[in-house]
């Protein structure tokens, strides 16, 4: 098969990113001649071994210009003579898209109430919503995320695919030793320890994850990174903030309990990486994530909901715990490349007229 995949970017720094590079790794090694359609390559990822690159031009004169850029030039790969275009962000011209993001509609909603007034807003919720409704088949990483494409853009159900997101449970993986390190590093005991762990502080919730932990008496180690982290350091000063970090896979092990009290999340990666390394998630109704969750009662809303599933997962200690590990060991990165790669197929041999 020969597969074209679209994206801005061609690189390892974000979720889709990750997502497009493991992706475009599989299928070279199963057999496929893989193309790349995008603005820009890492350098040290230039010679990615099976991959063609292709130079899509993005204009970098303000968002505007970068996203209507993006969206004419992307349609050079539907013209390229590929058995199927999949496109991962606002393009067109493909046949299968994943929307990584679930539906921006429901994103702007929850996240950006104000956004009506942002020009900008309704172009990316246009070409959004077009990006949807002109693929043959949708991929969404959960059914929450699904069930926005369809109840915001109108797409219709069985056009849509899930596929929940894999985790590298070798990279993310239970490490006794490391846990009695950082506990030490963090100048902490052996009780419980809370964490938190994302970029974009307020909708990740973290003001609500601090008042879990103030209510539990709980310390909250704070991973990751915020335009405003100085004001967040100020604001809360009692908690642990340990900055950005390109190896979570080093620190999720000293946790008990991940807290991700998201504002909207089609599905956090993070969560599952956590279960990878025998720490329970704790998050809200609004992430896709909670879908794969080992048990239900992890899920709550509002502070005093967080507090009471954060009990649960406390609760539940080490056999939780380990049910953690053991459910995302059912979700082998190679499990959702697999299934891609599968609906690739399905397309590319689908008779003439049928429009599924």
């Amino acid at each position: 098969m020969n597969v074209a995949l679209v994206h801005r970017r061609f690189t390892e720094h974000g979720g889709t990113e990750r997502f497009l590079v493991g992706l475009a790794r599989f299928l070279y090694s199963r057999g496929h001649d893989v193309h790349v359609y995008c603005d820009e390559v890492r350098p040290d990822l230039r010679d990615e071994p099976g991959v063609t690159f292709h130079r899509i031009r993005v204009m970098r004169l303000g968002m505007t210009a970068k996203l209507l850029s993006l969206w004419w030039s992307s349609g050079q790969a539907a013209r390229g003579g590929h058995d199927l275009v999949m496109g991962f962000g606002r393009t067109r011209g493909h046949t299968l898209w994943r929307a990584g993001g679930g539906a921006h509609a429901a994103y702007l909603e929850r996240c950006r109430p104000w956004w009506r007034l942002d020009p900008t807003a309704w172009i990316e919720l246009a070409l959004d919503r077009a990006a949807a409704l002109s693929a043959a088949r949708v991929i969404t990483p959960s059914a929450f995320a699904a069930r926005a494409l369809h109840e915001r853009y109108g797409v219709a159900l069985d056009r849509v695919q899930v596929v929940h997101n894999g985790v590298d449970t070798a990279r993310f993986r239970p490490d006794p030793q490391r846990r009695a390190e950082l506990r030490a590093e963090w100048g902490l005991g052996d009780g419980p320890v809370l964490g938190f762990l994302g970029t974009g502080f307020a909708r990740k919730g973290l003001v609500e994850a601090a008042a879990v932990a103030e209510a539990l008496a709980l310390p909250l180690v704070v991973i990751g990174h915020d335009s405003q982290l100085s004001r967040w350091r100020r604001r809360l000063p009692e908690l642990r903030f340990l900055g950005p970090s390109s190896a979570p896979e080093r620190l999720l092990p000293g946790l008990d309990v991940l807290l991700l009290p998201t504002r909207y999340e089609p599905y956090g990666n993070v969560c599952v990486e956590a279960m990878a390394c025998g720490v329970t998630p704790v998050t809200t109704p609004w992430n896709g994530a909670a879908e794969v969750f080992p048990e239900p009662g992890l899920v709550g809303e509002g502070v005093a909901g967080l507090t009471a599933a954060t009990r649960r997962a406390l609760a539940g200690g080490e056999a939780l715990r380990r049910a953690c590990r053991e459910r995302a060991l059912t979700l082998p990165r190679e499990r959702a490349f697999a299934e891609i790669e599968r609906q690739m197929l399905e397309l590319t041999t689908r008779p003439q007229g049928d429009p599924r």
